[in-house]
């Protein structure tokens, strides 16, 4: 089997030694070509990846998202881009997509062919393993235990992943011309559509546990620092809420504990404050409580609601 690489990518190059050894591990696949979708603020990512392209013999095409008529990119605009220019630009037989913070393992290209001896798997995911720091990337016994295993399957079921896949180009297809596009307003929920169009199209998903390492250097400094983005977040389980696509493994369990979010907020406070005073903290406790109960309540209304219908971008 061959294959295409695709990178999609928002300032990539800020992420240092992790986008580098990204591209580096990219190596372990045959692919000759790099689809690069950047939607950089300056062309600083294009020419760290041209430098990668140039060193080992790779055929670069760089570009930016296309719109779809919305307003702004996205990471369904540039999911949606690369697929596009794979469809209609290339002939491999799979298309890779992988986010710029993520390195994949020893061996993950292996378990990409191994699942696709099986004619039916349209779509391979692996298991991303978030580590806190740079040192921790280079560990190899980066495992999952079954609480880590449990956590993985129940948010995977629920919204699916994106950070590393392998996508048969035949049930892209099928998913293009039945569904059309990935909604561009899907900003961080492109993975749940994306997932679902499989199911919907009756294409098998393969998860493989070798996977990933997955660190973002970027955003662990504003985790640190007690940055929040809890009003994009809100916005986008709304838009995700509408499509039913983030669905509930347990809809009697999430039900009863709807408004636990609510009911913890005081001691999430506590922790909130000791950290970042008193209003700071207090509002951040509120805010992060609402955003569970929302997605929550966006959980059990897809699980209830969903058809696949819904998954047709109208425009």
């Amino acid at each position: 089997m061959n294959a295409a690489l695709a990178l999609i990518t928002k300032n990539g190059s800020r992420k240092g030694v992790v986008f580098k050894m990204m591209m580096e591990s990219t190596l372990q696949i045959p692919y000759r070509s790099i689809i690069l979708i950047d939607d950089s603020n300056d062309d600083k990512t294009m020419l760290t990846v041209k430098d990668f392209a140039d060193s080992h013999g790779k055929e670069l095409y760089a570009t930016k998202s296309r719109l779809y008529n919305y307003h702004t990119s996205t990471r369904a605009t540039g999911r949606q881009t690369a697929i596009d220019l794979f469809l209609d630009n290339f002939s491999e037989d799979a298309l890779i997509q992988l986010d710029d913070d993520v390195v994949l393992r020893d061996g993950w290209w292996n378990e990409v062919l191994h699942a696709f001896t099986d004619n039916r798997i349209g779509m391979f995911y692996g298991v991303t393993y978030d580590v806190n720091s740079i040192e921790e990337i280079d560990l190899s016994h980066v495992a999952i235990d079954g609480k880590r295993l449990r956590a993985f399957l129940t948010t995977f079921l629920e919204r699916g992943r994106t950070n590393d896949i392998a996508l048969r180009r035949n049930a892209l297809k099928t998913i293009r011309e039945r569904f059309g596009i990935i909604p561009p307003e899907l900003h961080l929920y492109e993975d749940a559509w994306l997932m679902r169009a499989f199911q919907c199209s009756g294409w098998g998903i393969f998860i493989g546990f070798t996977g990933a390492i997955q660190h973002d250097p970027v955003k662990m400094n504003q985790v640190t620092k007690g940055i929040m983005n809890a009003s994009v977040d809100i916005k986008y389980i709304k838009i995700a809420s509408r499509y039913g696509i983030i669905m509930s493994v347990n809809v009697s369990d999430d039900a009863v504990k709807l408004l636990s979010p609510i009911v913890l907020i005081p001691i999430l406070a506590i922790k909130r404050m000791r950290d970042y005073g008193f209003l700071r903290g207090l509002n951040m406790a509120i805010t992060e409580s609402y955003v569970k109960l929302l997605y929550k309540y966006a959980k059990i209304r897809g699980s209830l609601g969903f058809s696949c219908d819904k998954l047709r971008y109208l425009g």
